[in-house]
């Protein structure tokens, strides 16, 4: 099937003024982002079920109508496994799609393959074998081959069929299942880390006490402040390991740091004021003044308990839906239900979200059965 290369705002706007008629539209994305801590985009790829379109971000200035049409509550769109597209869209044009359909999601509901790839999902529904030589595209390079193009266009030429198939089996409550399942996603890639609780999101926090924690805190509140600033990723202003190093050993001069074995020589030359600024701050502090130690969840009393009898009230869900138990309740989602309720902060109340295990269909299924379980507020 042909593709129409559209980089021109009239162009753009009568494509998505036709696809606007459509009952659901195909959507990808190409972007870039190798240093960079929000996603580049680079191609937007549409199909309404007549011709594919590639859209050139970079060269319109104005893309107002494809956004009217990403945010049309009449067109579905269609995309497979999409956070890190709703990311892209997000820094771009500061929306989401919606309403939105995941075909990675419909595809495990229905049985077909967990958390399965494009290309292995259009060869299980369509027999169709991809071609995926140009997925290391630098997509923001101008001009881009025919054969980036190509893979481009395969990305939404065969997605909405997948769609049609899909959606033909899904019953009501798993169709339901797969719109609560993007709202929840949205909520997560809405959610905005404070600063202040970025340290939360790091590994071994246990280990330290008190006033290396305070210096830990410090440091990756700098850091994630420093990465949305200056629009580069996190590991490439100072690695998790690094900074864990400086809280544990707490260095106060320049020999100290550029002598740390998980400490890039390039990140203790080029920030090393600021990493001694915290140090020499934390060993002014009275006790008093230091953050509380942080227990490590899974070596507390009963939390082995209490996460086989969370597993265990999900179970039932999970047989009833024909799915694997990871769907219905991961490790993950458990893990953070013990956490919001056991500790004064965790990352799920720092970023204003509530469990996502008490929450849309999980919620509505779950929430009676599992509350009991919990310290009351």
């Amino acid at each position: 099937m042909q593709y129409l290369y559209i980089d021109t705002p009239s162009a753009l706007r009568e494509y998505c003024e036709h696809a606007a008629t459509k009952r659901a539209v195909a959507v990808d994305t190409e972007f870039v982002r190798t240093r960079t801590f929000y996603p580049q985009l680079g191609l937007v790829q549409l199909f309404e079920g007549e011709q594919a379109a590639l859209v050139d971000v970079i060269a319109i200035d104005d893309c107002s109508s494809l956004v009217a049409l990403l945010t049309n509550p009449n067109v579905v769109k269609v995309l497979h496994a999409p956070s890190e597209d709703l990311e892209a869209f997000q820094h771009a044009f500061s929306m989401y799609p919606t309403p939105m359909f995941d075909t990675q999601t419909a595809a495990q509901l229905l049985g077909i393959g967990n958390t399965m790839g494009y290309g292995r999902m259009v060869e299980a529904l369509l027999e169709v074998s991809l071609e995926k030589g140009e997925s290391r595209t630098d997509w923001l390079r101008r001009p881009l081959s025919p054969e980036q193009l190509s893979y481009a266009a395969d990305d939404v030429i065969y997605l909405l069929p997948c769609y049609e198939q899909l959606t033909e089996r899904l019953t009501p409550h798993q169709a339901r299942i797969v719109r609560d399942e993007m709202a929840l996603l949205i909520d997560r890639k809405s959610a905005v880390m404070p600063p202040e609780f970025a340290y939360l999101g790091f590994k071994n926090t246990w280990k330290l006490a008190p006033r290396n924690l305070y210096v830990l805190k410090e440091l990756a509140a700098w850091r994630l402040r420093y990465a949305r600033e200056h629009d580069v990723t996190v590991n490439f202003v100072t690695r998790e390991l690094g900074l864990f190093e400086i809280a544990r050993d707490l260095p106060k001069h320049k020999g100290a740091l550029f002598h740390m074995d998980l400490l890039a020589p390039q990140e203790a030359r080029k920030h090393h004021a600021v990493f001694l600024d915290i140090v020499h701050t934390a060993l002014s502090l009275s006790d008093t003044e230091l953050p509380d130690a942080v227990p490590r969840l899974t070596d507390r009393n009963g939390f082995k308990k209490l996460s086989a009898e969370i597993k265990a009230r999900c179970q039932p869900l999970a047989d009833q839906l024909g799915l694997d138990i990871t769907f219905v309740a991961s490790k993950r989602q458990i893990s953070q239900l013990i956490s919001y309720y056991w500790t004064a902060m965790d990352e799920t109340r720092a970023q204003e979200l509530q469990p996502e295990l008490l929450t849309y269909w999980r919620g509505e299924a779950l929430a009676d059965k599992l509350l009991p379980l919990l310290p009351k507020s």
